[in-house]
């Protein structure tokens, strides 16, 4: 199992020797933007390039979107990736829309849909503070629906859990009390609102789920790109040698884990 690392949530599984695209997006950098509400008023968003050719990225041979935000797919995305391709989206809602893009093979997410010996579990996500997911997203005029997904084969020895854009709340320790990841990958940046708390994982939520998952390996992703983040690499590199976290990985764009 091979975990790579591309750009903000952007970033390529290869599990039972297939390789996914999770929620590619591959606008060039500063293209979004000031997000209002925004704790870095000024910040356009991608924060970096990409680090490898797109036609490098989409070279794959599914793409799992786990919802539809700009950063997680967007217009190049739709553009540079094969009308062909498998993509495996949230729920028919979404399924919709990417099939408006052309796309032809277009599933939706169980439990499981099997893709070539590789079983795919959807996972929830609150992709909010709790109380105020509701209000948020009527506000912004947006979907606020996200989910995660474990990947499990025969063929690995290792299960693997995309959390996605979630914060802590039962959902995610449902998931590893019922699948037992070996690796999970958590969306931490603690991107917010002004007025509506955190909308995906910070210092808090990993320090749950690393209390939940007390054998799993811990990937930080989702880091350093978008800009209404609270959290960068930095502060959880710092966390993470404060508490001695070796199990806590938080690899560079372009950087693969392997195990």
């Amino acid at each position: 199992m091979k975990f790579q690392q591309i750009r903000s949530a952007t970033a390529i599984v290869t599990f039972s020797n297939k390789r996914f695209l999770i929620d590619p997006w591959l606008a060039k950098k500063d293209t979004i933007a000031p997000i209002p509400g925004s704790p870095n008023p000024g910040l356009r968003s991608p924060i970096h390039d990409l680090v490898l050719p797109i036609s490098e990225i989409v070279d794959v041979d599914a793409v799992i979107a786990t919802h539809l935000h700009f950063d997680h797919f967007d217009e190049v995305a739709a553009q540079s990736i094969d009308k062909s391709m498998p993509i495996f989206a949230q729920d028919k809602i979404d399924a919709h829309t990417l099939e408006g893009y052309g796309f032809r093979d277009v599933r939706i997410l169980g439990r499981p849909s099997e893709f070539e010996g590789v079983s795919l579990y959807k996972t929830r996500c609150c992709h909010a503070t709790p109380g105020e997911f509701e209000k948020l997203y009527s506000l912004v005029k947006m979907r606020g629906e996200a989910c995660g997904v474990v990947f499990q084969s025969k063929d690995e020895a290792k299960r693997l859990y995309l959390a996605g854009d979630t914060v802590w709340f039962d959902g995610v320790s449902e998931a590893i009390n019922e699948f037992s990841p070996d690796v999970i990958v958590l969306n931490c940046a603690e991107a917010g609102i002004e007025g509506f708390g955190k909308i995906i994982m910070g210092l808090s939520d990993i320090g749950e789920v690393l209390k939940c998952a007390p054998n799993a390996t811990v990937i930080a992703s989702h880091m350093d790109n978008v800009g209404h983040a609270r959290l960068w690499r930095k502060d959880i590199r710092a966390y993470a040698l404060r508490h001695n976290l070796k199990r806590l990985l938080i690899p560079e764009d372009g950087e693969i884990c392997q195990f």
